[in-house]
Order: C-alpha cells, then sequence, then structure tokens
C-alpha cells in the first residue's frame, strides 16, 4: 500500500513557509495518527485521542534523554525549545515532569494556532490553566535566533528543532549562534539540536561538519540515532553538546 493510500484526511493551510497540509493516516497498529507536513517533509505528530500527549516519532522520544543528565545532579527544571511545530514534545515533556517549565519560540502565529486546533496544544494550555500552572508554559511568536539576542534569561537545556524542509537555517548553525547559545545556559547546561540528513557522502558531511562546529564552541558533543523506522523518510540524528560530561545512553 502506497502512502497516499493510507490518508484519511487532508487539510491545507496557508503559513510564511508555504502550504501546510494536515493530515492523518493510521500507523502500523492501526492508531489514527495526525501529522503536520510542510514543505514535502513531516514536521510535527499527534497520535488521536486518549493518547494525545504520547511522542509518535523517535526523534521526538530522544529529545527524553536531556533528562538523563539529572542522574549526575543537572537540574532540568527550565527548558527552551525553538521551533514549536505541533508542539509534540512539549505536550509530552509538561504532563510527564511536573517541575518542568517550558519557553517554545515559533516564529509563525499561524503555525502556532494550526497546533491548537489540530494538535491539541489548546487542551495542554487548558489542563496547565485548571491546575493553576499556565506559567509553566510560555509561547513566543519570533525567530528563535532574535529571541535570544533579547532574552536575558538562563536555561538547563536549549533544543533546536528549526527547519526549513529538512534543512537547518544557517544562522543557527554559525558560531556566533553556538556562543550565543552558550550565554543562554546555566552552568552544566545541554543543546540538543535536531538533524536531518541521508545516508549519501554529502550528508554525511554535513552532520559532521555541524559535529565539528559544536567541538568548537562545547567541551562535549553527543550523537544520538533517532531515525523512525515507520515515519522517517530520510536519517534523524540528535547532537547533544554540553562543556559537562554526561553518560547519554
Amino acid at each position: 500500500m502506497g502512502f497516499l493510500d493510507r490518508l484519511l484526511s487532508r487539510r491545507t493551510y496557508d503559513t510564511l513557509f508555504g502550504p501546510l497540509h494536515v493530515i492523518c493516516m493510521p500507523n502500523a497498529q492501526g492508531e489514527r495518527v495526525r501529522i503536520m507536513e510542510l514543505a514535502g517533509t513531516f514536521q510535527s505528530a499527534s497520535l488521536e485521542g486518549e493518547r494525545w500527549a504520547e511522542l509518535p516519532f523517535e526523534y521526538f522520544r530522544s529529545f527524553d534523554a536531556l533528562f538523563q543528565a539529572e542522574r549526575s545532579g543537572h537540574t532540568m527544571d527550565r527548558v527552551l525549545l525553538l521551533g514549536g511545530g505541533g508542539f509534540a514534545w512539549p505536550k509530552h515533556a509538561l504532563t510527564t515532569h511536573k517541575r518542568l517549565s517550558l519557553d517554545v519560540v515559533e516564529v509563525d502565529p499561524c503555525i502556532v494556532e494550526i497546533a491548537r486546533k489540530h494538535f491539541y496544544l489548546d487542551r495542554l494550555e487548558e489542563g496547565l490553566a485548571k491546575a493553576g500552572e499556565g506559567d509553566r508554559l510560555r509561547i513566543f511568536c519570533e525567530d528563535g535566533a532574535e529571541f535570544l539576542q533579547r532574552s536575558t534569561d538562563a536555561y538547563d537545556a536549549i533544543i533546536n528543532d528549526v527547519f526549513q524542509g529538512t534543512t537547518v537555517p544557517e544562522h543557527f548553525t554559525t558560531e556566533n549562534f553556538f556562543a550565543l547559545v552558550k550565554d543562554r545556559l546555566n552552568s552544566g547546561g545541554i543543546y540538543a539540536q535536531n538533524v536531518v540528513t541521508d545516508s549519501s557522502r554529502e550528508g554525511a558531511y554535513e552532520l559532521f561538519k555541524l559535529m565539528n562546529a559544536l567541538n568548537g564552541a562545547f567541551n562535549h558533543v553527543n550523537i544520538l540515532d533517532a531515525t523512525d523506522a515507520e515515519f522517517g523518510g530520510a536519517d534523524n540524528y540528535i547532537l547533544l553538546a554540553s562543556d559537562a560530561e554526561y553518560p547519554f545512553a
């Protein structure tokens, strides 16, 4: 069965980055999955129904490696996520880690509204407000690099999940950007970068070029294979960089 044969529904919205498609299709277990498709790639997803806060993609689950640092005494109470998309990881992280506060920067307010309408962000916000914990999630609609430049807040971890198609925008991969990230991290803080590539020589070169840039900014860089066998059309890797050394699994 081809990809198009599995589609159950499809809606299209205009965004800053072109047409965004909200599609629904079954996973291997027959569960309905809502997927945010933009520029020909899957940007985010959510299971429907009671499992709305669970993570359907492997690379989302890989971000949880950050919490392994708590075994070494590093707190993970305040995190910044650049690139909100469908808010898949924020839903999971805020419902499973009750001490966590999360700032999310998404440049396109239209995408935030799509997340509320189709990806249960509204349910997350309503649940936090009902519990008197609405301040655990703050959403900013602006460029992530510009947010870091103007912000004076410090974070235990910063996650970069910003993409244009399958490419990280160039101004999020420069020495100046990584220096800015370090300035916003608490002592022992961790920077996590999602990277989408392929098995070609060019793909491997781009991955290791980014790793070398991070090695120039941080004392330790780890790489996690986060490729999704079912929904991944390319290879996903999570780069974890810090001046502290952590035993990531």
